[in-house]
């Protein structure tokens, strides 16, 4: 039941063992599911044992008529082309075998399509008939002569209209012909399991091109999430890296604040000295006039030499309160140098407290940040 008869029997016969074979063996190469792998093995048992029991050139034992053979070989396209939608593995993570069991009937199918499945041993090893060589009619008496000579058991079998033996060659011929009828219902069945096997392959190429774009929707989403990774990670560092500025900062505003005041406090002890050193040179200035006031009283009530001597003294005692006066002044003015000094720092102070306190709460909101 083919529809060209174009290959030869003993060409299908090298197709049904290579079939076989690869039906048995890739299943167990490529490790499936146990359903997978076991239809795959079974088939190519069942095709391989049907192919050594087939009367054609490579059958083993040769029981089984060609025509039968070829029943199977259908029978295994609906059992390859069905068995992943019916027993359920077509969806399964890795649909090697499903594509490779659609792959197998498909070429059977083909194979079987094409095979010239009218194929007999006597027809096979049947040589080519010779021509037979006109021959002359013999003529009457001829004719006359070889009748009268014939024996009566030859004559009787030279009536038989046949030899037994072309009857049978018929009749094989006649039984080994496939029916219009069943030729049609076949290329029908044939035809709708083609449909059903092409739909199913689109329903499976639209579900590989659905998982590719789910696929890269993954990676896009993959890398940007990379992406944000990284930006998140150089945030992070500009943040730590702006945390231990600040903290430097704030060491550093700490360290000028108590610097600031120190100095603060050596201007305050300076003009404490300094008002200590007026309020001595004024008190020695006082002391200095009062003893230029009794001089020149001695001086005036004395001798003359005493008076001279009193002058002296007193003219001594004015220098002298002249100069503590001036020390007086100077020191008033260090006084003043000092306490000016001593508030500028405490001011320097105050506004370095000030700045280690902002950066204190930068480098806070920073870390709160982080």
């Amino acid at each position: 039941m083919s529809l060209i008869r174009l290959l030869p029997a003993r060409f299908h016969a090298i197709a049904d063992y290579a079939v076989a074979a690869l039906l048995i063996l890739v299943p167990l190469i490529v490790k499936g599911p146990t359903l997978a792998v076991a239809i795959g093995v079974v088939v190519g048992i069942v095709v391989a044992v049907v192919s050594a029991l087939t009367r054609y050139p490579l059958g083993v034992v040769k029981v089984l008529p060609f025509t039968v053979h070829s029943a199977g070989d259908y029978l295994a396209v609906v059992l390859l082309v069905a068995s992943p939608y019916a027993l359920h593995f077509d969806h399964i993570t890795d649909p090697r075998l499903t594509v490779f069991y659609l792959a197998a009937g498909l070429a059977v199918l083909a194979v079987s399509l094409i095979t010239n499945y009218q194929y007999g041993p006597k027809r096979a090893g049947m040589p080519a008939q010779q021509p037979v060589p006109p021959q002359q009619p013999a003529s009457v008496f001829q004719q006359a002569r070889v009748q009268q000579a014939a024996p009566a058991y030859l004559a009787g079998e030279a009536r038989q209209p046949a030899p037994v033996c072309q009857a049978a060659a018929a009749e094989h011929d006649e039984a080994i012909q496939p029916s219009p009828a069943s030729q049609d219902s076949l290329t029908r069945e044939l035809a709708v399991a083609y449909q059903a096997a092409a739909r199913q392959a689109a329903a499976q190429q639209a579900a590989a091109q659905q998982a590719a774009a789910e696929l890269a929707a993954a990676q896009k989403g993959a890398a940007q999430q990379i992406a944000a990774q990284q930006a998140a990670a150089q945030q992070a560092a500009a943040y730590q890296a702006a945390a231990e500025q600040a903290a430097a900062q704030q060491v550093a505003a700490e360290q000028a604040a108590r610097a600031a005041a120190e100095q603060a406090a050596a201007y305050q002890v300076a003009a404490r000295y300094a008002a200590e050193q007026h309020a001595a040179h004024k008190e020695a200035a006082q002391q200095a006039a009062a003893e230029q006031a009794a001089h020149l009283a001695a001086a005036q009530q004395g001798t003359p030499d005493q008076a001279a001597a009193h002058q002296a003294a007193a003219e001594q005692a004015a220098a002298q309160h002249a100069a503590h006066q001036a020390a007086a002044e100077q020191a008033w003015a260090e006084h003043i140098a000092a306490e000016q000094a001593a508030a500028e720092q405490a001011a320097a102070e105050q506004a370095w407290a000030d700045q280690a306190g902002v950066v204190h709460q930068a480098a806070e909101q920073v870390t709160a940040g982080h």
